[in-house]
């Protein structure tokens, strides 16, 4: 006589479970050692790599473990190795990257500091002088140009030393939808004189504990690039609201063109320093890597999707803890 097949158990019945939430309740798979994300020991666990440990000492784990399971999971450990040698790879490219980036923000910091001034001097100097010189003449058109291009100068050295800077941030609770509205007046008249329609869908979302000022310019540069992608007119999209990505959750800015679009070789170096895909003579300094810089600083992240002659959508998350 042959012996009865195995009964398999399921985790939610034996241990009565009733943690909705948990991706394994109710689920008809017994093998809940692979399903990633379960509810056990009232935490919430990992991949099978990750919770490994509980998994073993499990008697569902135990009692369903036949020849068929052990196949599924040594297909899914190996599955599980790859992803993580892949995201292994990635963080040791972003290594070597801040590496880099820490470098050239030591050698920038020194630079910009040792001429800010010099420039300031410089800028003020002309201001002061333009207003002792008769107008119309061409003392006062040069001076005026010295001053302009002093200015400019300064503008740049800001934006340098913002990227070289430690990332100390001043925070404080606040609104980004409030926030956003700001750099959208201001680019209002643009917007209008080049035909571009601006489309704006703030949602309910959460006050966040941030950096005000810095949120600010991360927001008004993609805007004022988005803009500048739409030389023959456009929609210009500002959507915000609340995503859950990563096991967080996070409030989600997008800023979204109808524009020229960024290549796929492109993309992969628009937060290099200095790297413009403008066709233009217009300057390429950091606008990008600081946006970067300040929303990895507020521990979020920043992703981009374009396509060559459709638009670009740059997406800003940072993450809140939901009450």
């Amino acid at each position: 006589m042959k012996d009865k097949k195995k009964e398999k158990i399921k985790c939610w019945e034996i241990f009565k479970c009733e943690e909705k939430k948990c991706p394994a309740y109710r689920s008809k798979d017994s093998r809940c050692w692979l399903i990633s994300g379960t509810y056990c020991r009232k935490e919430i666990q990992g991949n099978f790599l990750e919770k490994t440990k509980i998994c073993l000492d499990c008697e569902v784990f135990r009692v369903n473990m036949d020849a068929t399971a052990i196949r599924e999971t040594i297909k899914v450990v190996n599955a599980q190795l790859m992803e993580s040698k892949k995201a292994g790879k990635k963080l040791q490219e972003k290594i070597i990257e801040y590496e880099t980036l820490s470098a050239l923000g030591r050698l920038t910091a020194n630079v910009a500091h040792e001429i800010r001034n010099p420039i300031t001097v410089i800028g003020g100097l002309a201001r002061r002088l333009k207003k002792s010189i008769p107008s119309g003449t061409k003392a006062e058109e040069y001076l005026e140009l010295i001053s302009l291009e002093a200015k400019k100068l300064e503008e740049i050295l800001k934006d340098v030393l913002i990227f070289s800077d430690k990332g100390v941030f001043k925070r404080e609770m606040s609104d980004i939808n409030k926030i956003i509205d700001d750099p959208l007046h201001t680019y209002e008249d643009t917007c209008k004189s080049a035909s571009i329609e601006i489309n704006k869908f703030l949602g309910d979302i959460p006050q966040i504990y941030i950096d005000e000022k810095q949120v600010r310019f991360a927001i008004s540069n993609l805007i004022s690039n988005a803009i500048e992608a739409m030389p023959d007119g456009g929609t210009l999209t500002i959507i915000t609201n609340v995503e859950y990505i990563s096991g967080k959750n996070h409030v989600t800015v997008k800023v979204m063109d109808t524009g020229v679009g960024i290549s796929e070789e492109k993309l992969t170096m628009i937060y290099e320093p200095f790297f413009t895909t403008k066709t233009t003579k217009q300057e390429a300094w950091l606008g990008l890597p600081i946006t970067r810089k300040i929303v990895e600083g507020h521990g979020g992240l920043i992703k981009v999707d374009s396509v060559v002659g459709k638009g670009s959508t740059f997406s800003l998350y940072f993450p809140y803890r939901a009450k």
